[in-house]
């Protein structure tokens, strides 16, 4: 049987938990701990489930990424991160370092390029599963190459290329090219102006690529469309750069350093009482004899 490793999406699940879980939820400063008692639960849900051998927790930049610098408008729409969500961020770290999970950051590359360059270097040797609810992520899948979308409780929605197929109708390699000509609204990812969704996908079921609709434009009907695309030619390619998770980002990190197997349970019950997180304590079997009785925070779980 092949050994497992596990990709997260880390600023995925933060996000995620900051906007699911109420603000009531804060240490015992008066400080919000909303974001890392969801992504605490998350990681006790996941190791439950998984058992993982490797496990990587991929971050996003601080610096700016490619992106932003090859297309100034890229997420820029997107508002500040909120203060409350912002100081939270040391902590899920330090929820991280005592589960004992290697967390990867480069310079100029988002999460998704770190998972990216992880799935292409390590697949051939693991079974690999990524945790996100980030559809970019589809684009990633293939033979050994699964996703895990937590959804509530213990359930899981498992996603690979034969579901991501059926339920993009395309391949998704091909999520890319639907993004070049349809844009991506989330990303500010422009695209090609006037073309939507339904004329996204009947062109790529035409022609395969963005490449190739290029190479055959004068076979592209009716010519409203033929237009459309001749005069936004240099949108579609850069959506399509910008759509594109990166797979060879220089990162200096073998397989056996991302190796896991089992966290310090005595560095775990410390930080999740210095948060106090006694519902989490409860679920991981701890003793917690002589604490005052706690409403279990478990029902306000997203995952």
């Amino acid at each position: 049987m092949r050994k497992k490793l596990l990709l997260i999406d880390t600023f995925n699940f933060l996000h995620r938990a900051y906007h699911a879980l109420p603000p009531t939820l804060t240490d015992s400063e008066g400080n919000p701990t909303n974001a890392v008692y969801g992504v605490t639960s998350m990681l006790i849900n996941i190791f439950g489930q998984l058992k993982p051998d490797y496990v990587v927790a991929a971050l996003d930049s601080i610096e700016p990424t490619f992106r932003v610098e090859d297309f100034t408008a890229y997420k820029a729409h997107r508002k500040p991160m909120e203060d409350a969500l912002a100081s939270q961020i040391p902590k899920v770290f330090e929820i991280m370092k005592a589960f004992g999970i290697k967390q990867i950051t480069v310079n100029g590359y988002e999460a998704d390029d770190i998972i990216g360059t992880a799935v292409k270097r390590f697949s051939k040797d693991v079974d690999v599963i990524i945790v996100s609810n980030d559809k970019d992520m589809w684009q990633l899948l293939g033979n050994g190459v699964a996703i895990m979308i937590p959804t509530k409780g213990n359930d899981v929605d498992w996603i690979g290329p034969a579901e991501a197929e059926k339920r993009l109708e395309m391949k998704p390699a091909q999520l890319i090219d639907f993004k070049a000509l349809r844009g991506d609204p989330s990303d500010n990812i422009p695209g090609v102006y006037g073309v939507g969704e339904k004329t996204a996908k009947k062109l790529i079921e035409e022609f395969g690529s963005v490449e190739e609709i290029y190479k055959n434009i004068s076979k592209v009907k009716p010519e409203s469309l033929r237009e459309k695309l001749a005069n936004n030619a240099e949108e579609a390619v850069m959506s399509k750069h910008l759509a594109t998770i990166i797979t060879d980002v220089p990162m200096e990190v073998s397989l056996d350093e991302c190796k896991y197997t089992d966290f310090n349970r005595a560095k775990v019950k410390d930080v999740l009482q210095k948060y106090n997180f006694k519902s989490l304590i409860k679920r991981l079997g701890f003793d917690i004899s002589g604490d005052k009785k706690e409403e279990d925070k478990d029902q306000l779980s997203l995952l």
